[in-house]
């Protein structure tokens, strides 16, 4: 059975407008994002990372609210993000609120991902 994608919450758009104006302030290009404006990222192996830049390597974020970070859809995003990031040299990044930093953490050692964990 295929998920349907949740909507994007406000706080969701408001962490990812800060995550892209400070992509802008660090050097970053190629920055694609699921704003109004942007051209979005394209997906990857069947999920749609937040945003995605260059600086170097290709950057791969997801963000997560306090509460989607513990849901089972994050689950099989990190898992596609961090296979294609294994596989092609790039970063994946998990953008969460501070309060929720050790959760995401956790999950991703749980999950033997290799992603760093950003705070918004």
């Amino acid at each position: 059975m295929q998920t349907l994608p949740q909507p994007r919450s406000y706080l969701q758009d408001r962490m990812l407008d800060s995550l892209v104006r400070s992509l802008g302030k660090s050097d970053f290009s190629r920055v694609k994002a699921k704003l109004d404006g942007l051209t979005p990222p394209a997906k990857i192996y069947g999920s749609q990372p937040d945003a995605t830049a260059w600086k170097e390597r290709e950057y791969i974020f997801d963000l997560e609210t306090d509460v989607s970070v513990k849901g089972a859809q994050c689950g099989v995003k990190w898992r596609d993000f961090g296979i294609y990031a294994r596989d092609h040299d790039a970063r994946f990044c998990v953008v969460v609120p501070e309060t929720s930093a050790l959760i995401a953490r956790i999950r991703l050692a749980l999950m033997e991902i290799d992603a760093e964990v950003l705070t918004i």
